[in-house]
């Protein structure tokens, strides 16, 4: 399983790059974890769109799905001009039918997902969802394949009853939107320290710090969650990649 870095900001892209998105290459599947502001420009720099499976978006905040509406225009030219197969998969976070909803065109298919949702592909690729704490109704993934496991919390206030769906983690993907001092729990996330206890509690191997403030000296963020996590603490940057 391989795990690139696609965007890294919360609210929006600093010049040249994307908030939230992650690309998940397992087996014969390329899956992009969210799609906000700037990933689909940025994506373009490691693969084709064309080459896309599917893509989870964790809730309808912009920085987090803002890049949909242009991705679906690009399916929609790939699929006329025979670029791609099969439509590209959605799976869309919604706790009910009356959630929000995105205009669908020729190329992409939706797949409503929600906290019970378990999804076990032919390959041995599996991928279980959980809900975050949020302002908005929001889920958190884990993705299984060979007995590795990636988790993405998406946006989360610390909450330690995720601690079952992060528990072993070969990585942990999780916000550090604030620094220490900060009370980030008003809104809706979680500060460098917390990231860092929570990877602890759940005793995951290795932590990659994301969603990332637009003030200060970002790197404290790392070495604020190491504080508090024994294990590797990585901040995340434009193109890097982690193989589990």
């Amino acid at each position: 399983m391989k795990i690139r870095v696609i965007g890294r900001w919360g609210a929006y892209p600093k010049r040249g790059e994307a908030t939230a998105g992650f690309l998940v290459e397992v087996g014969n599947h390329k899956i992009l974890l969210d799609c906000g502001s700037g990933v689909l420009s940025v994506l373009q720099n490691v693969i084709e769109l064309r080459e896309l499976t599917a893509v989870f978006v964790s809730h309808n905040h912009f920085d987090h799905m803002a890049d949909l509406g242009s991705l679906q225009y690009a399916c929609l030219i790939d699929m006329d001009l025979k670029q791609r197969e099969l439509p590209l998969q959605l799976l869309i976070a919604k706790e009910s039918k009356d959630d929000w909803t995105i205009p669908l065109m020729k190329g992409t298919t939706e797949h409503e997902v929600n906290h019970n949702t378990v999804i076990s592909l032919e390959d041995g690729l599996t991928l279980t969802f959980f809900r975050t704490d949020h302002d908005v109704y929001c889920l958190g993934v884990k993705v299984s394949y060979e007995g590795k496991n990636l988790v993405y919390t998406a946006d989360t206030r610390y909450d330690e009853t995720l601690i079952p769906y992060l528990k072993d983690a070969d990585l942990l993907i999780t916000e550090a939107s604030f620094y220490a001092n900060f009370d980030a729990a008003q809104y809706g996330h979680m500060n460098s320290s917390e990231a860092g206890k929570l990877a602890s509690k759940a005793g995951v191997k290795k932590l990659l710090v994301t969603h990332l403030p637009h003030f200060g000296d970002i790197q404290l963020l790392r070495e604020e969650a190491a504080l508090m996590f024994s294990g590797e603490v990585v901040l995340a940057e434009f193109g890097l990649q982690v193989v589990l």
